[in-house]
Order: C-alpha cells, then sequence, then structure tokens
C-alpha cells in the first residue's frame, strides 16, 4: 500500500508536470488531470494491500489431525497463557465448547515517538492497542479438526501494523502445536475489480478540460 501512494504521488507529479508545462503551458492546467493520472497508477497498488491484509488478519482455515476436544483445549489454554509486553495477556471472553467458538481480546499500552511539525526534537507519547480474535472450530471424519482464525486490530497512532507480529506469532504457535496442517480453503484472489463509477467520471471530465485547454492553445495561435 506504501509503494501504491508513492508510485500516485509520482505520477500524478510527473503527468501533472508535462502536461502543465509542456502541452498546456500552463502550470496550473496539469494539477488536476495528473491528480487523477496518479490515482490510476495507486489503484492496483492499493488494492492488492487491501487484499493481502485481510488474508492476513483472516487466513484460511487449516485442517489438523486432531480431536476436535483436543485441539479445542491446546488452543484456548495457549491463548491464556501468552503473556506480552510486562504481563498483558489475552482475555478470553467467550470459550464455548457447545458453538466451538473462542473469543478473546488483548489490549496493551507501546510508547510511540513522534515528531513535532517543524522541529527536530522528538518525544514519545502512550498509545493504545486492542485486537479482538475469534477462533472457530468444526469437526470432521476420523478425529479432524478445522481451525478457523480472524482478527480485528484497533491502534492508535501511525503504527498501522502495530498487532502483526502478535498475530503472525500466535498462528505459528497454533501451527507448531497441532502438528502437521493441510488448507481447507483458498485465499482470497488478487483480481482488480472495475474501476468505480467516481473515478470514470473524473477521469471523463480531466479529458474533457485538457481538450479544452488544448484547443485554446491552438485557436490562440
Amino acid at each position: 500500500m506504501l509503494a501504491g501512494i508513492a508510485t500516485g504521488i509520482f505520477v500524478s507529479f510527473l503527468i501533472g508536470s508535462i502536461l502543465g508545462e509542456f502541452v498546456l503551458h500552463k502550470a496550473e492546467a496539469g494539477i488536476f488531470p495528473g491528480l487523477v493520472a496518479g490515482i490510476w497508477a495507486a489503484l492496483p497498488f492499493l488494492y492488492r494491500g487491501k487484499v493481502q491484509r485481510y488474508n492476513f488478519l483472516h487466513p484460511v482455515p487449516r485442517r489438523y489431525q486432531v480431536p476436535l476436544r483436543h485441539a479445542f483445549s491446546k488452543v484456548r489454554t495457549m491463548i491464556s497463557d501468552k503473556t506480552y509486553n510486562y504481563g498483558d495477556r489475552w482475555r478470553i471472553l467467550t470459550a464455548d465448547t457447545q458453538t466451538r467458538r473462542i473469543h478473546a481480546a488483548l489490549q496493551f499500552i507501546e510508547e510511540e515517538e513522534k515528531r513535532e511539525l517543524g522541529k527536530l526534537d522528538t518525544y514519545k507519547q502512550s498509545v493504545r492497542r486492542y485486537l479482538e480474535m475469534h477462533v472457530q472450530f468444526s469437526e470432521e471424519p476420523h478425529d479432524t479438526t478445522v481451525i478457523q482464525f480472524d482478527f480485528h486490530p484497533k491502534v492508535e497512532g501511525l503504527s498501522y501494523h502495530a498487532c502483526d507480529e502478535i498475530v503472525a506469532a500466535l498462528i505459528a504457535d497454533v501451527q507448531a502445536a497441532l502438528g502437521t496442517s493441510t488448507k481447507a480453503g483458498n485465499p482470497i484472489a488478487i483480481i482488480l475489480p472495475a474501476p468505480p463509477w467516481w473515478l470514470l467520471g473524473v477521469t471523463g471530465l480531466a479529458l474533457f478540460l485538457i481538450c479544452t485547454d488544448v484547443m485554446a492553445e491552438v485557436f490562440k495561435r
């Protein structure tokens, strides 16, 4: 997603400069078309990042050769025993063997370095992190269990991926504890959707403005 933002800014300045300086001979005339071109350039990267993010927080269910009761108990104990920072723990909100579901939440505070606008000095600010987790178990024949994780992070500050390390480590620990597993589904495929109507509309407007400015330059000469 960062690559998409960087690409969009670069293309926006490049196209805007070319149109404004060399085609229309008015610097301000290239700003809007350049912005539209930047959006088109950034869109594929942003969509890819969005899908990858979803697949990370909602990983494909995995099938384990472990009885459901053993898998449920193992995962619940592992979540309860996990500690972070200076003793922050998961809070088990639900652990229902009837619905075969575990719902837990983790809340902790970290320090994030900030910099005041226009100043070189930095300071540290306490920010909150909140991570909610749902684990769903499904029983299959031959003592096989399918486990589905869903994570919902909320973070303060600029560290958008502050909880990612916790998510990745927990999933890896569960897989190591339960043994060999196979995928019980497929991740969302990265297939670019049709562009939104608002983007087609502003693109048409940008092309109209370019044609108008070009015709004005032609008749001026």
